[in-house]
């Protein structure tokens, strides 16, 4: 089951979503979808970039990725994702804190973005996802 697909599908478009203006809609002819700005991710790109992290569709490296901020002091802000209500805020320099300069330079490298502008979309979307992969408020162990 690929878990992560959809709910990477959901953030993203809920995403794309909030940034786009609120007006009516005009017909527009044929056109290619929108490139990222340089350096920064596709949808595929963080797609793959997500399920590499969490291990896959079905998120097998959910545990060890809580376990990761957690360890790093973040606990509160894991907290706030796994559980209902807001989620708190992590910045970019904390994810990079949690995964690694160098961890995230090389998933970076591998489809040629940059690794400051992919720590700040991680830094957005991870608590959204890990909220989403934990609905019962909980995080479930794999084995």
């Amino acid at each position: 089951m690929d878990i992560l697909g959809e709910i990477l599908k959901q953030v993203i478009e809920g995403a794309a979503q909030q940034q786009a203006p609120q007006r009516a809609p005009q017909p527009q002819p044929q056109q290619r979808p929108q490139q990222p700005p340089s350096g920064m991710p596709s949808p595929d790109d963080l797609g793959e970039i997500f399920k590499q992290i969490f291990g896959g569709g079905s998120a097998q490296k959910l545990p060890d990725v809580v376990k990761q901020f957690e360890e790093k002091g973040l606990r509160d802000e894991v907290d706030s994702w796994v559980r209902t209500g807001p989620n708190k805020p992590v910045s970019r320099r904390q994810i990079e804190d949690v995964f690694g300069e160098r961890e995230l330079e090389d998933i970076a490298r591998q489809r040629n973005i940059d690794r400051e502008h992919l720590a700040e979309v991680l830094s957005r979307y991870i608590p959204k996802i890990i909220d989403e992969l934990t609905p019962s408020g909980q995080v479930q162990a794999r084995r």
